[in-house]
């Protein structure tokens, strides 16, 4: 007499189930993402061989809008370029925008 809402419940309890593995792999997944995020700004951190000092530095300026930041979208060589010449002081920085303008895109 109850047969169709037995078996109503076990799929509920096996859709449950689906859903609760799924989560699981879902966390997993954010965490794997999370690990190679920090592993890659490390990575690239340690690539510009910077002091922490001038690690900080830069992530102030960023952080107060006087840096600009390549996005996806609007990628410059110059930025990295102009960035690190101002942590370290060069004064061949005015060189380096000269010559991009002079580039055509």
């Amino acid at each position: 007499m109850f047969e169709k809402l037995d078996k109503l419940r076990e799929e509920v309890r096996r859709c449950e189930k689906r859903r609760d593995e799924a989560n699981e792999r879902l966390k997993a997944a954010q965490a794997k993402l999370k690990d190679a995020e920090a592993s890659q700004i490390l990575s690239d951190v340690g690539a510009l061989k910077l002091s922490p000092e001038e690690v900080a530095k830069l992530l102030q300026l960023a952080a107060s809008g006087q840096l600009s930041v390549p996005t996806a979208e609007n990628k410059t060589e110059n930025t990295t370029t102009e960035t690190t010449s101002s942590i370290y002081g060069d004064d061949d920085s005015d060189d380096n925008k000269e010559e991009s303008a002079d580039e055509d895109y």
